[in-house]
């Protein structure tokens, strides 16, 4: 009868093992569908900010400022190292081209 019970108790003890890596792997899994999820965010954001960006340079020009000057004020602003303060008054001494 103990032989029994000891190969009962290996079963289950073999069964919650296969249990923890079946969890294991299934957590990699959805980690890595997370990941992928978040990667093609980034790379539609990285397009719209590249198009965006186009945009701004297009009517920069256009208006007649160094189309550099303003991208570079603009990702400045964007990373929160200037105030919408700081802009209008470099705006206001900006050359005007053209």
């Amino acid at each position: 009868m103990p032989i029994l019970f000891f190969a009962a108790a290996g079963a289950l003890f073999a069964g919650g093992a296969g249990g923890g890596w079946y969890l294991w792997r299934r957590g990699q899994q959805e980690a890595a569908k997370r990941l992928q999820h978040q990667d093609a965010e980034a790379a539609k954001q990285a397009l719209r900010d590249a198009t965006g960006l186009a945009d701004l340079r297009s009517k920069a020009q256009e208006a007649g400022l160094n189309p550099d000057e303003v991208v570079a004020g603009y990702e400045t602003l964007r990373d929160s190292q200037l105030s919408p303060e700081d802009v209008l008054q470099g705006l206001s001494r900006a050359a005007i081209t053209g």
